[in-house]
């Protein structure tokens, strides 16, 4: 999946919302994001996987079984994120029935702690202490001078918010580089109304480019948790950027809605749009208050329901003013 990690190299993925990449850069790593990978064909991890799991978890369960990232030796799965929990239990337990190819990457669990007090700090630096040391028995060494994701994240919100980069671009170049390729946001002139998606993250940018076509798509919620999470520059910076973002899975203190109206006035966002997966267990339970407050501020408001992670156009029903 990464065409630019060494072949005499330990090769490492991230499953996961908001993958901490300072973090991981300041202990010398730099991992592919798989979280996005699709893989919808039959398999034979599709007898063990409920209906009702996170899209996400069964992708990269399904993805395992098919070798479909035998490039990796390892696979991170971020304890906080949903679903990530469920996907690396099943995975050591698709392995030990032999579900999983022997040459699979091994799957490893990393609960880093988004709080900023010093039993966390000490949790968190245990976590990452047996992280490298699983990593070193598989062959690892920590790169020098390894950088996160943090600055590209952070322009492309900037870019997308100020017009210059559409909502499916930027969602699109996001995931190029969390990935490990190469690419570059298209020039842009966004006009019209000014949007906002919140809710559950997506896998594709369909809905992006629909939105995109009848105004200005400014502000992505999973943008802002990307940027957030990839912050830090060495570890207790990063560790700290991780406590102070308003946008992570499992944040322990109240501060998604204060943080929801700061970006809604700060980006001059016209309408809010919401959506979440069938099977969510998080994001919709807060899907009232955010739209008592966009009331409240005199911003508009559209609950999409329930969409699939990657939608296809005819999902997405949505007209002018959304």
């Amino acid at each position: 999946m990464n065409d630019i990690v060494r072949e005499d190299t330990v090769r490492t993925g991230v499953f996961g919302f908001g993958a901490p990449y300072g973090v991981f850069a300041s202990i010398g790593l730099v991992p592919v994001d798989v979280t996005l990978h699709p893989t919808q064909r039959p398999t034979a991890a599709d007898r063990y996987i409920e209906p009702f799991m996170d899209p996400f978890a069964a992708s990269v369960l399904r993805g395992m079984v098919a070798g479909e990232f035998d490039d990796l030796d390892a696979i991170i799965f971020l304890r906080d994120s949903p679903g990530a929990m469920i996907a690396c239990q099943y995975a050591f337990e698709l392995a030990r029935r032999g579900v999983t190819p022997a040459d699979a990457p091994a799957p490893i669990m990393l609960n880093i702690l988004p709080a900023d007090h010093a039993a966390a700090d000490r949790f968190n630096r245990a976590e990452l202490d047996r992280l490298t040391e699983t990593l070193g028995r598989l062959g690892w060494v920590a790169e020098r001078g390894a950088e996160g994701h943090a600055g590209a994240f952070d322009f492309l919100v900037q870019a997308q918010s100020a017009g210059e980069v559409s909502g499916e671009n930027a969602f699109d170049t996001r995931a190029g580089v969390a990935a490990g390729r190469t690419v570059m946001a298209a020039p842009y002139a966004g006009q019209g109304p000014r949007f906002a998606l919140l809710g559950a993250p997506l896998g594709n940018g369909v809905l992006h480019a629909a939105l995109d076509t009848l105004g200005t798509l400014a502000i992505d919620q999973q943008a802002l948790d990307q940027a957030h999470a990839a912050r830090g520059t060495g570890l207790p910076d990063a560790l700290r950027a991780q406590a102070a973002n308003p946008f992570a899975a499992r944040q322990p203190k109240p501060l998604y809605l204060p943080a929801v109206a700061d970006i809604l006035s700060e980006h001059r966002i016209d309408r809010v749009v919401w959506q979440v997966d069938a099977h969510d267990d998080l994001w919709g339970w807060l899907m009232p208050q955010v739209r008592a407050l966009c009331a409240d501020l005199g911003v508009g408001f559209t609950d999409l329901g329930f969409l699939p992670r990657w939608p296809e156009p005819h999902d997405i029903v949505i007209g002018e003013g959304v």
